[in-house]
């Protein structure tokens, strides 16, 4: 029996297995990601520092603008109030001076701060604390004239003409300061701007990765998580097909080992009727099926005898082989209670009237015709067979006829062992056989008181060879069969009738009297005598036998003391007119 087909079902990584292979790719994933991150923050790190200086020069460039205009506007002011004062001699004047001249001391101050470790603007920067210092001093010499009242003094240090030329000398250092750091100031505006344009991007750009990153992430556990329930699917389902396949082959082996202690059963049965009785037993369960019945060939061939029945359905006893329409195509036939294909005779309830399917399997053996099994379609409780349980089925009727087919065979062998091939007669190593054997049972029983006597007949056809030499011998052969079918027929199954020799035939017959065996010798001449043969439409004369018969014990207690005195009552019979019966003296 062939295995279910097992390699045809893919193996199953368990999710230890995947999660043994993904988990590398997503460590790699998630270092990949890590090392992103830090980089695209360090990145980012790096241009903010970038825009902080570059917004600290910025810065420090536009303080150092204001801390020039802070210093100009003290100039300006401390002019004003000082002016002022000169002009109206009024001390609220005054105040407008010295807070001028305190902006401008401490602009002063600042710048020398901001400037003076840078290395261009210093230089420019002692012009500016000298120009400072000279207007300083002017305008305090001009505010203490006045307040003292020298105005003489007063207006010679005007017409002078120092002061004028003080405030011109502290404009233009202011001025030549004041253009190299709005230079400055415009190039850190255009490198803030620059800066920030970087820093832009660096962000977006490092937003963009992680954010593509972190999705490739998810994504990729998303991934690992669905084929990690995907395999612990397929796993399952996979262990339920082996699950399935092992039941499978476990049917299948028990199947087998009932299919083989089947086979072992049939082996040994004796005839076909013994293996009739196993089958009538096995088979229906093995069959699995509601109804069947088991049909095989008669001796003649031209007829099926039922064997055995099951089930509800009811089928013929008998059926000619033209009747099955499986039986004339050699090979399985449906009938479907549908229906759509013809139906066989022989069935005698209709597939469509009693709604099952019915199957009709020749046995072949050897290549020859065995029988017929007659099945349901279904198997038992009305559900469809299964592919397997067809292929059982198959099995089974393959193993069923053989046996039956080597039953038949041993049987047919055995016949022609012990059997005469042209009347059908037992031979004459099996009657002798037979003969020894039935002696023995007869001394037993008389041994035992029981004894109700045994004959021994010996007949002889009389006149044989006229037949040959007048008809030929193919007429001769057919009385010979003749008298061996009517021997065959008016003998019991106990009795055993065989052909001795030539036109010779003997018959044992067991517990039969001396009386009772005259009678039935003389009844069995009387029949061949009444036999009326024929040979190209004409008669071929009358048919005669002689017999002689022996008793036991009273003509012998051995197999050998019994046939020479039956032969010598043949003898007798031949030489005192044939057609008589004689019995031994």
């Amino acid at each position: 029996m062939s295995s279910p087909p097992i390699h045809d079902v893919q193996p199953i990584a368990a999710p230890d297995d995947f999660r043994r292979s993904s988990l590398p790719r997503t460590i790699t994933l998630i270092v990949i990601v890590l090392a992103a991150i830090i980089a695209t923050a360090a990145l980012t790190a790096r241009s903010l520092s970038r825009l902080v200086n570059s917004q600290a020069a910025l810065t420090g460039s536009l303080l150092l603008e204001d801390t020039l205009k802070s210093v100009a506007i003290g100039m300006l002011e401390a002019e004003t109030g000082a002016r002022g004062f000169l002009l109206t001699g009024r001390a609220t004047c005054l105040r407008p001076y010295y807070e001028g001249l305190t902006k401008l001391v401490d602009g002063r101050d600042a710048l020398n701060v901001a400037l003076h470790e840078d290395p261009a603007l210093a230089g420019r920067l002692d012009s500016v604390n000298e120009a400072i210092s000279a207007k300083v001093r002017v305008t305090a010499r001009e505010v203490a004239l006045k307040s003292e009242g020298r105005t003489d003094e007063l207006m010679a240090l005007v017409l002078a003409d120092m002061p004028q030329d003080s405030m011109d000398t502290l404009r233009a250092d202011l001025l030549a300061l004041s253009a190299p750091v709005q230079l400055r100031i415009e190039e850190h505006r255009l490198e803030h701007a620059r800066v920030i344009h970087i820093t832009y991007w660096i962000v977006a750009g490092s937003i963009a990765l992680n954010l593509t990153l972190l999705i490739v992430l998810v994504l990729r556990m998303r991934y690992a998580a669905a084929q990690a329930r995907l395999t612990r699917e397929a796993m399952a389902v996979g262990n339920a097909e082996l699950s399935r396949l092992l039941e499978a082959m476990a049917g299948r082996h028990e199947q087998t080992l009932a299919l083989s202690e089947l086979s072992r059963f049939l082996q040994s049965c004796a005839d076909t009727d013994e293996a009739g009785r196993v089958l009538r037993q096995q088979l229906p369960l093995m069959m699995q099926a509601g109804s069947g019945a088991l049909y095989l060939f008669s001796a003649s061939r031209n007829q099926l005898r039922q064997t055995f029945s099951w089930g509800e359905a009811t089928f013929a006893g008998f059926l000619d082989p033209a009747e099955c329409w499986g039986l004339r195509f050699g090979q399985p036939y449906r009938q479907t209670a549908q229906g759509g294909a013809p139906l066989c005779q022989h069935l005698t309830s209709k597939p469509s009237e009693g709604g099952r399917d019915m199957d009709c399997l020749p046995l072949v053996a050897h290549g020859d015709l065995m029988g017929l099994l007659v099945l349901e379609s279904g198997a038992v409780g009305g559900r469809r067979i299964t592919a397997e349980e067809e292929d059982h089925r198959r099995m089974t009727l393959e193993q069923v006829a053989l046996s039956i087919g080597n039953l038949q065979l041993r049987e047919s062998l055995r016949q022609q062992s012990i059997r005469d091939p042209l009347t059908g007669l037992y031979n004459r190593r099996f009657l002798e056989e037979a003969a020894r054997r039935e002696v023995l049972r007869a001394s037993r029983l008389q041994a035992q008181g029981g004894l109700g006597g045994m004959a021994l007949l010996m007949l002889d056809i009389d006149h044989f060879k006229r037949f040959n030499d007048q008809h030929g011998h193919e007429v001769g052969d057919r009385v010979l069969r003749e008298v061996g079918q009517l021997l065959q027929r008016v003998t019991r199954d106990s009795d055993v009738a065989a052909r001795y020799g030539g036109e010779e035939f003997t018959i044992v017959m067991t517990d039969t009297t001396a009386e009772l065996g005259l009678q039935r010798a003389e009844q069995i001449r009387s029949e061949v005598e009444r036999m009326a043969i024929e040979a190209l439409g004409k008669a071929v004369g009358e048919v005669t036998i002689s017999i002689g018969l022996a008793q036991f014990p009273t003509h012998g207690s051995s197999m050998e003391t019994l046939f020479r005195a039956a032969d010598k009552a043949l003898y007798h019979a031949k030489h005192t007119g044939r057609n008589r019966v004689v019995a031994a003296a």
